[in-house]
């Protein structure tokens, strides 16, 4: 994952530094997605607004296609909700809290890519609609070891990550100025015998984990 980790560390950063001069938020999304073609990777990327958010407020889905994908078409989808003003100008501060969420959302469903190809596009496991069983979708707790180790990288870094992780599940409700360490790790707080399983994974994604390709 180093390597997809580098390619969209690289889109993020090239990015931000657009953002020197201040740009609107049109142009700041059509510059995400030109970097993201420059380097090889098409991405639908969209915004919705959402007036009952604050101003401050906003979050990344994205998703991955492995039908469009198996056509050769776009297969990734990223939709920003948000509720910013029209007239804010984005310059580098606030410019990277948005990228941090295309950066976790785009490595995260580039490792669903890399899952579905290994296996020629099969699908093992159905599943109902309900949370739980999305999050204990094999491929779901696979990915999501890579965004938590990303994430507990980023607040606590690796060395305390790696010290507190056999008390995994603390992690997963611990939080640092109002945030928690792993938004992602949070969603499965209350799912103890997932946790078990994540936090093997986890451990080893935060031992191969080059840190100087997540974006901050």
């Amino acid at each position: 994952m180093n390597s997809i980790m580098e390619t969209v560390c690289a889109v993020c950063t090239d990015v931000r530094l657009r953002t020197t001069q201040g740009m609107g938020f049109q142009k700041l999304m059509n510059a995400i997605r030109r970097e993201f073609k420059l380097r090889g990777l098409e991405l639908k990327l969209s915004s919705v607004r959402d007036k009952t958010l604050l101003q401050e407020v906003f979050y990344a889905n994205g998703y991955y296609d492995p039908e469009d994908d198996k056509e050769q078409e776009c297969p990734f989808e990223v939709i920003i909700t948000h509720n910013f003003p029209k007239d804010h100008v984005w310059y580098p501060e606030h410019a990277t809290l948005l990228l941090i969420q295309i950066f976790d959302t785009v490595v995260h469903e580039l490792k669903h890519q890399r899952q579905y190809r290994k296996r020629k596009y099969k699908t093992f496991v159905e599943r109902d609609n309900s949370h739980e069983e999305y999050l204990a979708d094999p491929d779901e707790i696979d990915a999501y070891s890579i965004s938590i180790a990303i994430e507990l990288c980023r607040s606590l870094g690796r060395i305390r990550a790696l010290r507190y992780l056999h008390s995994i599940e603390k992690i997963s409700r611990f939080k640092l100025h109002g945030q928690f360490v792993s938004p992602s790790l949070s969603m499965y707080s209350v799912h103890k015998p997932l946790l078990k399983r994540l936090s093997k994974k986890v451990y080893v994604r935060l031992k191969k984990i080059d840190t100087d390709f997540i974006f901050m």
